[in-house]
């Protein structure tokens, strides 16, 4: 019975020996060795185009000696005279902008911020990297990319992902994560073509990503070199999509009557206003929550992201009419669009005052006593276990 086993043993060993010794074995694991060369050469060929940003700001009411906010992101180099493009919100507000280059740190200029598309475009005085290769195509779903950006400290971090297409508010959605520091970053299909330049996340820990498309930036930079900085149009509402079921009839002058329709359109989809800002364009014209708004300056709109989209590349100053339902009744409200005023970043000094720093401090501290008692107890109940 033990020589039988032995044999069996033997006859196995063989067995798998040849199995993973046979050439299409060895054809499959070749051909992941070549997978994996290659994705390693694309990744360390995209880093080349990906710079680390640090935006520093210094607390000047402290004086000397003082907490410096800093925020680490990433940029895009796009030509060999040192153009770099960012997330606008990485560098907007700071006292000084600094970009790797040659395994240092030098100040770079702000030349132009976008606030229509949340990009900025800097200049360094040094050229390092090699300028990216935008991708022309507008379409990309389903296809597997390469995210590319600083991650917890990785200059160029790659992340996998697919894309999953163009959003109504023209920004395109990738399901990739997107750590804070791979912010003006970007994303590349599996040729090196660059899809997109992070401008954020959205869902849970930032699961997805949101990217300004490719095919775009070329306007963007040759607006910001020739116009400087792109103001974007303010309402100061949020809306949500709303179907109406059934639809409800408007008749009379309205938008749709100035392209020859008939006077009487049934109107089945809009956004309803959740809240507007007071003070507001949106506040001043009059708009309520639980309007429905149908269309923008003769627009029609059905979509949160598509209504926000369209009010950032409003000029301000812009005088439109807001066509909206209201308890049924149609209303055209005249509305000037105003400027957004961009977020600027906050100073730890500024976000809490120090008594208030204390009492969290102090919130904390009995937080960790009360968790070093449970730990105690914890291991107090293992002991007798034992």
């Amino acid at each position: 019975m033990l020589k039988c086993s032995k044999t069996a043993m033997k006859t196995l060993l063989v067995f798998s020996l040849a199995v993973f010794l046979s050439p299409a074995t060895r054809a499959a694991d070749s051909s992941l060795y070549s997978l994996e060369n290659s994705i390693s050469d694309l990744v360390y060929g995209l880093s080349r185009s990906v710079v680390t940003i640090e935006s520093l700001n210094h607390s000047t009411a402290a004086g000397p000696g003082s907490p410096v906010h800093r925020v680490i992101s990433s940029g895009i180099v796009l030509d060999s005279v040192g153009h770099i493009l960012v997330s606008a919100k990485s560098v907007l507000g700071y006292d000084r902008v600094l970009v790797s280059a040659d395994n240092r740190m030098v100040a770079v200029d702000v030349v132009a911020i976008d606030h229509q598309n949340d990009l900025a475009l800097l200049q360094s005085p040094l050229w390092s990297g090699r300028p990216v290769e935008l991708a022309t195509s507008q379409a990309c779903a389903g296809r597997m990319a390469i995210a590319m950006g600083n991650a917890f400290g990785m200059r160029s971090a790659p992340a996998l992902g697919f894309c999953a297409g163009i959003r109504d508010d023209g920004v395109m959605q990738f399901s990739m994560p997107v750590p804070s520091g791979s912010i003006g970053g970007g994303i590349f299909d599996l040729s090196g073509h660059m899809l997109g330049i992070i401008t954020g996340g959205m869902g849970e820990d930032n699961r997805m990503a949101l990217a300004v498309p490719s095919y775009r930036i070329r306007e963007i930079v040759t607006y910001l070199l020739s116009h400087g900085d792109r103001q974007s149009g303010f309402m100061g509402l949020t809306t949500r999509e709303f179907e109406v079921f059934p639809g409800i009839r408007i008749s009379g002058d309205h938008m749709f009557a100035s392209v020859g329709a008939a006077s009487d359109v049934t109107i089945e989809r809009g956004v309803i206003v959740t809240s507007t800002v007071p003070g507001s364009p949106a506040h001043r014209a009059g708009l309520q929550v639980g309007d429905l708004i149908f269309a923008i300056d003769d627009v029609p709109v059905n979509s949160a992201a598509g209504v926000a989209s369209f009010v950032r590349q409003l000029p301000p100053g812009r005088n439109v009419n807001v066509d909206l339902i209201r308890e049924n009744q149609h209303l055209s409200l005249p509305l000037k669009v105003g400027q957004k005023v961009p977020d600027t970043p906050t100073r730890l000094s500024e976000a809490m005052p120090a008594a208030q720093q204390t009492a969290v401090v102090d919130s904390l501290k009995g937080i960790l006593n009360v968790l070093k008692t449970e730990i105690t107890r914890l291991e107090q109940r293992i002991s007798d276990l034992e």
